[in-house]
C-alpha cells in the first residue's frame, strides 16, 4: 500500500475501535438475559469447573435456559472475567474484540478478491461503521464470534492460493473454517458446505499444490477429518438441535396453520393437495431468500427485533443502495465467465441457508454468514459505476465523496443509537435489574423471603450475575426449585428468593407468614400492608420496578 492508503486504513481501524469499545457497558443500555447467561456460566466455570446446572466443562453446548447455545464465546469470556471480574464490559469484550477484528480481515479478504486497494479500503470502512456489523459487535453474540473464525478461515485458505505465498496457510485456514462451526449453530450448516464448494471451485489450483506437496494434502485432510468427526457428533446431538426445532419453517406453529388451511376446503383430498408441508415450505423458503434483496429491509427498516437493529434503520446505509444492486446483479451476469463471481454468489446462497430455513422476523443474526459480501458487492458496484460512465479521472474524488456521505449517514445513525434508542428501548434490554439487585443486596439480611416478578424474563439469572452469587452455593442449594416444560428450564426459587409470574404477584397469600421484600413491575402489587421502599425507572422514565416491603 502507498502511504496515503496506509493512513486511511489506520484511520478506519481507529474509528472502528472507538465505536466498538466506547462505553461498551452503556450502549446498548444493559445486558439482556442471553448476555447474562453467557457471563454467569463463564464465571461459574471459572470458580467451580461447572456451569450453573452442575455440568463439568460442557464441550459443544451449555444448557442456558434450554436453548443450548454454543460454548466458544463462553470460554473466550473466562480469561477476561478472571482478570477484571464479572461485569458488563468483560462479558461483552470477546464479541467486541472479534467484531473489531472483522475490519482488517475483511480488508485483506476483499483485496484478494477484488484486487483493488481503494475498493478494499471502502469495504473496511463499511465493516467498521455499518449498522449490521457495528451493532452486532457491541453485545454478546455467537454469530459475530463465529463470523470472525469463518472469515479468518476463508482468508487464510485463499491466501494459500496466492502466488509468492506459502501453501501451508491452507492448514490453519481449513482449521478456522471448520472451527467456526462450533461457535454458532447456523455455521454448522454454512461452514462445511462452503468449504466443500471452495475445494471444488479451486480444485485445479489445489491439485497443483497437492501434487507438489503430498504432505500438505495429508495434513489438510487430517485437519478436516479431526474437526468433522466431533462436528458430526455435535449436529446429531439433540441439545444442538433444540433451537432449530423452534425456529425451523415447519415448526409446530406452521403445522397448525397447515391443518387449519386444510379444514377450509370442503373436499379433504383437495385440502391435502393445496395445503401441505411442501406448499407451505417452498414459498416461505424463497421469500426468506428474497427478503435479503429487498431494499426496504436492507436499507430502510432492518429487523423489528430491537435487540439486533435500531427501529427504522436499515442494515446498510441508503446512500449505498444503487452500488449494491449494480454489483450484485452484474455478478449474476458474470457468473459463468468468472470464478470470482461464482465464488461470491455461491457463498451468498450457502450463507443465507440458515436464514432461509427459519421462520420469524428478518433474521439478521442468522444471515451474518454472508458478511462482508454486501459490502464487497457495493465496492464492486462502485468500481463498475466509475468504469461504465468513464469517470476514471474522477475516481478519487468520487471515492472520497461517497465515503464522506456514508460517514455522514453513520453519524446520524450513531446519534440515534446513543440518544433516542437507549432512551426509548431500554426495556428491550431488560434495563433495571442491576439497579434493583443493588438495592436488594442492602436489604437482604432484613427479610425472610425476596420475591421477584418474572415479567421481564428470567430474574434468577440476573440475581446470580449482578450479586454475583457464589456458583458453588447455587449448584448445591437445597432450596433451589426448577422444572422443565414448554422446551424451557424455569427456576422458581433458590436461597430466600422466589420467582413468580406477574399475574401471581397480587396473591395475598404470598406475604402472610414471612417478612417479605417484593420486586415487582410498576403498580403491580397488593397494597394491603405494602410499604414502597424504592422505584426504578426505565430510561424513558416509565416505571421498571417497584420494591415493596411487607411485614406479617
Amino acid at each position: 500500500m502507498i502511504l496515503r492508503h496506509k493512513i486511511i486504513f489506520t484511520l478506519i481501524l481507529f474509528a472502528g475501535f472507538i465505536f466498538r469499545f466506547w462505553q461498551l457497558d452503556q450502549y446498548p443500555p444493559s445486558l439482556n438475559w442471553d448476555e447474562i447467561s453467557h457471563g454467569y456460566n463463564a464465571y461459574s466455570l471459572l470458580k467451580t469447573g461447572k456451569d450453573q446446572w452442575d455440568t463439568s466443562w460442557p464441550i459443544f453446548n451449555f444448557r442456558a435456559y434450554g436453548d443450548y447455545p454454543t460454548t466458544v464465546n463462553m470460554y473466550l469470556t473466562i480469561p477476561f472475567i478472571s482478570i477484571f471480574g464479572l461485569n458488563p464490559i468483560t462479558t461483552r469484550l470477546p464479541t467486541a474484540i472479534l467484531g473489531y477484528l472483522l475490519i482488517p480481515i475483511s480488508f485483506f479478504l476483499s483485496k484478494m478478491l477484488l484486487k483493488n486497494t481503494k475498493s478494499s479500503l471502502f469495504v473496511a470502512l463499511l465493516v467498521a461503521i455499518s449498522p449490521w456489523t457495528l451493532f452486532t459487535s457491541r453485545q454478546v453474540l455467537q454469530s459475530t464470534v463465529s463470523l470472525f473464525f469463518l472469515l479468518l478461515g476463508i482468508s487464510l485458505s485463499l491466501l494459500s492460493l496466492q502466488k509468492n505465498k506459502s501453501p501451508y496457510f491452507l492448514i490453519p485456514g481449513v482449521f478456522f473454517w471448520m472451527f467456526s462451526s462450533f461457535a454458532y449453530h447456523n455455521t454448522k450448516i454454512v461452514a462445511p458446505l462452503l468449504l466443500i464448494f471452495f475445494l471444488f471451485h479451486y480444485r485445479q489450483s489445489l491439485l497443483k499444490i497437492f501434487y507438489r506437496n503430498t504432505k500438505l494434502l495429508y495434513a489438510t485432510l487430517l485437519t478436516i477429518l479431526l474437526l468433522l468427526i466431533p462436528l458430526s457428533n455435535n449436529i446429531l446431538n439433540s441439545d444442538s438441535r433444540a433451537r432449530s426445532n423452534w425456529v425451523f419453517i415447519l415448526n409446530d406453529a406452521a403445522i397448525n396453520v397447515i391443518n387449519t388451511q386444510r379444514g377450509e376446503y370442503a373436499n379433504p383430498v383437495v385440502g391435502k393437495l393445496l395445503s401441505n408441508k411442501l406448499t407451505y415450505f417452498i414459498p416461505a423458503f424463497l421469500k426468506n431468500y428474497l427478503d435479503f434483496l429487498n431494499p426496504y429491509n436492507l436499507f430502510f427498516t432492518g429487523s423489528t427485533q430491537h435487540q439486533y437493529n435500531i427501529p427504522n434503520q436499515g442494515l446498510i446505509f441508503p446512500i449505498l443502495m444503487p452500488f449494491f444492486y449494480l454489483g450484485f446483479f452484474y455478478s449474476i451476469l458474470r457468473f459463468k465467465k468468472q470464478k470470482l463471481h461464482r465464488f461470491l454468489l455461491i457463498w451468498w446462497l450457502i450463507g443465507l441457508l440458515p436464514a432461509a430455513l427459519t421462520s420469524g422476523d428478518l433474521p439478521v443474526l442468522r444471515a451474518m454468514t454472508i458478511l462482508p459480501l454486501p459490502f464487497i458487492f457495493i465496492a464492486y458496484g462502485f468500481q463498475l459505476f466509475i468504469k461504465k460512465l468513464k469517470l476514471l479521472k474522477f475516481e478519487s474524488i468520487l471515492f472520497y465523496l461517497i465515503s464522506l456521505l456514508t460517514i455522514f449517514q453513520f453519524f446520524h445513525y450513531w446519534t440515534i443509537f446513543t440518544s433516542s434508542y437507549n432512551h426509548s428501548y431500554s426495556q428491550s434490554w431488560q434495563y433495571g435489574y442491576s439497579q434493583a439487585i443493588d438495592f436488594v443486596k442492602t436489604q437482604y439480611p432484613n427479610y425472610e423471603q425476596i420475591i421477584f416478578t418474572k415479567k421481564y424474563g428470567e430474574p434468577h439469572e440476573f440475581v446470580l450475575y449482578y450479586w454475583p452469587w457464589d456458583p458453588a452455593k447455587y449448584q448445591n442449594d437445597p432450596d433451589k426449585i426448577w422444572d422443565y416444560h414448554a422446551n424451557w428450564y424455569w427456576v422458581d426459587a433458590f436461597d430466600k428468593f422466589k420467582f413468580f409470574n406477574d399475574w401471581e404477584i397480587k396473591d395475598k397469600t404470598l406475604y402472610l407468614d414471612k417478612k417479605t421484600l417484593l420486586v415487582t413491575s410498576g403498580a403491580n402489587f397488593n397494597t394491603q400492608g405494602a410499604r414502597i421502599l424504592h422505584t426504578i425507572h426505565f430510561l424513558d422514565n416509565t416505571i421498571a420496578f417497584q420494591i415493596i416491603s411487607y411485614e406479617p
